[in-house]
């Protein structure tokens, strides 16, 4: 499995990373496909990224885009009236009355990197919780002191987090620091 391409959240007027899908079960039960046939990547098996904001308690889609070649393209008109049929909508903001779930947004450095999914571990996450796309809890979680306690509990875990390419002990994770120092780490959340 691969690291996947987030969503946009924005909260407070700043674009954050979204770790979720909100459109997953309305494409599941309406069989919405906005992936493009002629083009796969791993990095986004959903076909498509999302612009989202909770406005007035309530989460809504802003803008949908394909995710192709040249990373983010237009949705062909076709599509965007499947989904705002599905929705009950009449175009954009789309209230996202069909979504129960949690959202979560990373904060501050990257600490873990991991290839599956959205599993990196970041130094806090803010969860987001919504019932029928009304946020009815928003927190914000210690990421850092809950894999601090982890690998003290569970010390033979810690040569699972380091490089393979750097001998075992090279790097200390008291504090902890980032294992990636990619171009893409500028882009990481916060």
């Amino acid at each position: 499995m691969t690291a996947q391409y987030p969503e946009r959240l924005i909260i407070d007027g700043w674009p954050h990373a979204m770790h979720a899908q909100p459109l997953y079960r309305l494409c599941e039960h309406f069989r919405l496909n906005f992936r493009d046939p002629d083009f796969r990547i791993t990095c986004n098996h959903r076909g498509y990224v999302g612009t989202w904001e909770v406005r007035d308690g309530s989460l809504h889609l802003l803008h949908l885009c394909n995710f192709g070649p040249n990373d983010e393209e237009p949705m062909p008109k076709e599509r965007l009236e499947r989904l705002f049929r599905a929705a009950a909508g009449t175009g954009f903001p789309l209230r996202a009355h069909w979504f129960n779930g949690r959202i979560r947004i990373p904060l501050g450095r990257r600490l873990v990197y991991s290839h599956h999914g959205w599993s990196h571990w970041h130094e806090r996450e803010r969860v987001m919780t919504f019932k029928g796309g009304v946020l009815v809890r928003d927190r914000e979680v210690d990421t850092k002191a809950m894999l601090n306690w982890w690998l003290k509990r569970y010390p033979d875990m810690r040569q699972r987090l380091e490089p393979d390419d750097e001998p075992a002990g090279a790097m200390s994770l008291a504090p902890l620091a980032w294992f990636e120092t990619g171009e893409e780490d500028a882009l990481d959340p916060d």
